[in-house]
C-alpha cells in the first residue's frame, strides 16, 4: 500500500537530499538509496505540487517547516477541492481558521515565509475526505482511514499514545500504518495492535 508515512520515512533518512523542480521533472540530488528513490517516485506529483517551479530545497528543510510539510502531506493524501486551514499560534493566542480563495500550496508557501511556525497546524478536506494534523515536536505519525476519511496525525509520542488509548476504547479497530523518526513504517491492524507495537518500538529505542 502507497502510504504517507513511507514518504516522512524516506525524507527523515535523508535530510541533506535537494529536490529541485524543474517543470514536471523532479531532480534528485545526490542519488538516494533505492528504495528512498522509489518511495519519492511513488510521490512524485505531491512533491511536486509542494515545490515551486525552479525551486530547490532539501529533504530536512521540507520536514523541518510545519506549512511545507503540510502542503506536501495533503497532497500526499489527495488534494481535492476546498480545504480549511486551522492555525494554532504559540503561547495562548486563540487559534485562527482560513477558507482563502487562493489554493493550499500558495496559501502555505506564503504563510511559511511570513507566519511563525504554529504549534499546531491542522488541515482538512472541507469535503470530509482527508485530515492532516500536525503539533509541533512531532515524533511519529500515524495513517489511518476512519470511514471515508483519511487520516493524518503527526504528534509528540506522548499525544499519540494517548490518541491511540482514546481510539482504542471509542473507535472501531482498521488497518493503521505508523512511523516514529529514527524507525521503518510499520503496519497494524487495530488500534490496541497500534499501541502495543509504538511502546515495543519506544522500549528498544531506549
Amino acid at each position: 500500500m502507497d502510504v504517507a508515512v513511507d514518504l516522512l520515512h524516506a525524507l527523515h533518512e535523508n535530510p541533506g537530499l535537494s529536490l529541485h523542480r524543474v517543470g514536471e521533472r523532479l531532480g534528485l540530488a545526490p542519488t538516494p538509496p533505492e528504495e528512498a528513490r522509489l518511495t519519492l517516485s511513488r510521490h512524485k506529483a505531491a512533491l511536486l505540487q509542494t515545490l515551486e517551479d525552479g525551486e530547490r530545497v532539501e529533504a530536512g528543510a521540507l520536514l523541518s517547516s510545519p506549512f511545507r510539510l503540510g502542503a506536501l502531506l495533503a497532497h500526499a493524501l489527495g488534494v481535492e477541492g476546498e480545504v480549511v486551514r486551522t492555525l494554532y499560534p504559540e503561547g495562548l493566542a486563540p487559534a485562527t481558521r482560513y477558507l482563502p480563495p487562493e489554493g493550499l500550496t500558495p496559501y502555505l508557501a506564503w504563510a511559511h515565509r511570513d507566519l511563525p511556525p504554529p504549534r499546531r497546524l491542522h488541515l482538512a478536506d472541507i469535503g470530509g475526505r482527508w485530515v492532516v494534523d500536525l503539533v509541533a515536536g512531532w515524533e511519529g505519525a500515524l495513517e489511518a482511514r476512519m470511514g471515508g476519511t483519511a487520516l493524518l496525525l503527526l504528534y509528540p509520542e506522548g499525544r499519540l499514545r494517548g490518541y491511540l488509548q482514546a481510539a482504542a476504547r471509542a473507535l472501531l479497530p482498521g488497518e493503521l500504518s505508523m512511523w516514529r523518526r529514527g524507525e521503518a513504517p510499520f503496519t497494524a491492524r487495530g488500534w490496541e495492535e497500534a499501541l502495543a507495537r509504538l511502546e515495543e518500538v519506544a522500549h528498544a529505542a531506549r
